[in-house]
């Protein structure tokens, strides 16, 4: 059976606020056939409602706001994981180290720098107890970086001049170049190795279609180029052999998508699901991943792995819970060939983000897990997991944080994050869920509370804002 990392449609829902989870138990799936201001929560509302019909949620004031429950049991000899999409979401880095030219950010006067003290201890805290809890392996679906490379909103001109596509290309590589190895150095000192898949903002960030803007038809146009950088950084090692074998081997995600096995019990899948097509870039994947996909799932059944993890970037079913968010999703969502596909293939869980905040679906006998928070506003959050052969535990940590807006970061766009991000506590658990392998190959959840509660039908609130 397959563990799922989530994807969703491309679409936009109504926002409304949401609030508490409702309650739920345990829940039996048969077998499968073979920036700036602090927005509430709400409701991303992805198409399905659910046969439950509507559920009626309180206010909720986002995911710091949430109350603690008991830790999930420890399972002995279990594998473990740690899932936290959307880290870091932003362009952070010393761009005065290595003996760099220091360029002066002209709306401040200041050095332009996309760091300082109070992040590295932000950071510091954060990986630190990530890294606590025996795992070294950390999934993180999308959205790794600010990404809006290939432009200069100060004129700081910190990665050179912007005036023409070449002198922008040449730009992005030069960020990328800085960005992405300190990304991944921070985790590597922590002992984690990162297994990431590309999001919207590792490709400029959407949208991606505006007339008569420049930067756009940029980003829109490079959107391969922009995959190349990702791949070279993140997916290479040191000698500039592929990290990974399994991927497509054709297609527009042959460099970005790849499968590895983590463990005897647990398969990954790492797709890519954004596609260029006439012109128009799109939340879904093409005929050659798909085709790629259906393969690996029909091995991983063969050789009877027992639980399967597919990570993608945006969430496939709904309803999702959103915040700061513009709520991608994948397109076609539950009537979607991917969804489908995974559906056939026995995919047990979908582990996406996106939506920088929690939600559970049930679907299909799949397990939706939409998830990650966003660390530049005092709200990281990350998924620890543990699988043995017959069961699996997932366990939300949030932390509770505080930022201060006075003064940004620099970055190549002007919607820098805050000077200051403070996280002077340990995290709280604020969900559980239990799962374990039928004997007729379907699966039982069998507890679950606070935020990972799933949630089967429409959430509407109690209060319209």
């Amino acid at each position: 059976m397959a563990l799922l990392v989530c994807v969703a449609p491309a679409t936009l829902a109504g926002p409304m606020p949401s609030s508490a989870v409702p309650a739920a138990t345990v829940i039996s799936v048969p077998t499968r056939a073979s920036h700036d201001t602090d927005l509430p929560p709400r409701i991303a509302d992805h198409q399905q409602h659910g046969e439950d019909g509507p559920i009626t949620t309180g206010k909720d004031e986002g995911p710091k706001s949430r109350p603690a429950v008991a830790a999930a049991p420890v399972l002995s000899g279990a594998y473990r994981f740690v899932s936290a999409p959307d880290f870091l979401n932003q362009d952070v880095a010393d761009l005065t180290a290595g003996g760099r030219e220091q360029h002066t950010d002209p709306d401040t006067g200041t050095v332009a720098n996309s760091t300082n003290p109070a992040y590295e201890r932000a950071l510091d805290q954060v990986l630190s107890e990530v890294g606590s809890h025996g795992a070294t392996d950390l999934l993180v679906a999308g959205d790794l970086m600010e990404g809006r490379w290939g432009r200069d909103d100060s004129g700081a001109g910190v990665f050179g001049p912007v005036r023409t596509d070449s002198q922008r290309m040449a730009a992005a590589q030069e960020a990328a170049a800085v960005y992405y190895p300190a990304w991944s150095r921070r985790l590597t000192e922590q002992g984690l190795t990162p297994y990431p898949a590309l999001g919207d903002h590792e490709i400029g960030d959407n949208p991606w279609t505006k007339r008569g803007d420049a930067w756009i038809r940029f980003k829109r146009k490079h959107v391969p180029a922009f995959k190349q950088l990702f791949a070279s950084e993140l997916l290479r090692k040191p000698d500039g052999e592929r990290r990974f074998v399994d991927r497509p081997s054709s297609g527009q995600a042959r460099d970005t998508a790849y499968a590895v096995r983590l463990d005897a019990n647990v398969l990954l899948v790492t797709i890519d699901p954004f596609t260029r097509r006439h012109g128009e870039v799109r939340a879904r994947v093409d005929r050659a991943q798909l085709k790629w996909l259906q393969e690996v799932l029909r091995r991983a059944r063969r050789e009877a792995v027992p639980w399967v993890m597919v990570q993608g970037h945006t969430p496939i079913a709904g309803p999702v819970r959103y915040r700061n968010s513009s709520q991608l999703t994948y397109q076609g969502g539950t009537d979607s060939a991917l969804w489908r596909t995974m559906v056939k293939g026995g995919v047990d869980v979908y582990l996406c983000g996106e939506v920088h905040d929690q939600t559970v679906n049930l679907r299909d006998g799949i397990l939706q897990v939409a998830h990650g928070s966003l660390f530049y506003r005092g709200e990281a959050s990350y998924l620890l997991g543990q699988a043995t052969a017959k069961r699996l535990v997932f366990e939300n940590h949030q932390f509770r944080g505080r930022v201060d807006f006075t003064d940004r970061l620099w970055t190549t766009s002007r919607l820098g994050a805050p000077g200051s991000v403070v996280y002077p506590d340990a995290s709280l658990v604020t969900g559980t869920l239990e799962a374990r392998r039928t004997a007729s190959g379907g699966v039982d959840i069998e507890s679950s509370e606070g935020i990972l509660r799933p949630v089967r039908g429409r959430l509407t609130s109690s209060r319209h804002r």
